[in-house]
């Protein structure tokens, strides 16, 4: 008889419990009932050209970025950076050498009105970067310096085709602190002008 009862209170709590497990269907990120599809999800890869002056020198920047974006609206991804013409700085004192500079990381990019034929779109990049002395045999021999910097930027944007955009615009480098020879992050920080291509699938 009591093998029997709690037999039965088994059974009274598995008919309880059975209607948790008929739940509908988990939610999941690229699955049915969701909000964000793989429709709304775009790619795209981004090559610019920057200037700007790094310790009172003239510098060309190439900035490669690639990401992902949602709702053609908000985006991620990695980027490159780097100098392409030989930097001097003003308060080196030695002769026959120049800097190099690059950064790599991450960005995250809001687009304002994607779908209009000019608009807003604003990129954030938070990176890892090096300076380095070199001279026409490689490396100097002076070392180098690391540093994270961190480089809000804002570019009118262009719809020239459904897959091309073009951008121009402006940020600044926030540059942590650092020392390197005769210079801090003060001679690194600075405004940088930007134009550039964006290539992909835009949703």
């Amino acid at each position: 008889m009591k093998f029997n009862f709690r037999l039965s209170l088994w059974a009274l709590l598995f008919c309880m419990s059975a209607p948790l497990f008929a739940q509908e269907e988990s939610r999941t990120l690229m699955g049915e009932g969701t909000t964000l599809k793989t429709e709304h999800l775009g790619a795209f890869v981004a090559p610019s050209y920057g200037w700007t002056t790094i310790d009172g020198s003239s510098t060309s920047l190439f900035y490669l970025r690639a990401g992902v974006s949602f709702h053609d609206q908000f985006s991620i991804g990695g980027y490159f950076n780097t100098s392409l013409n030989e930097i001097f700085p003003e308060s080196e004192t030695i002769e026959n050498v120049y800097m190099d500079y690059w950064t790599v990381g991450g960005f995250a990019e809001y687009t304002l009105l994607s779908k209009k034929l000019l608009h807003l779109t604003f990129p954030v990049f938070v990176g890892y970067g090096e300076v380095q002395m070199d001279n026409e045999a490689g490396s100097a021999g002076l070392g180098e310096a690391n540093f994270i910097q961190v480089e809000p930027i804002a570019l009118l944007e262009l719809n020239l085709h459904k897959y091309v955009r073009l951008n121009l615009g402006a940020g600044y480098r926030f540059v942590g602190e650092m020392q390197y020879r005769n210079f801090d992050q003060s001679q690194l920080s600075g405004f940088t002008a930007h134009a550039g291509i964006k290539i992909g699938l835009f949703q």
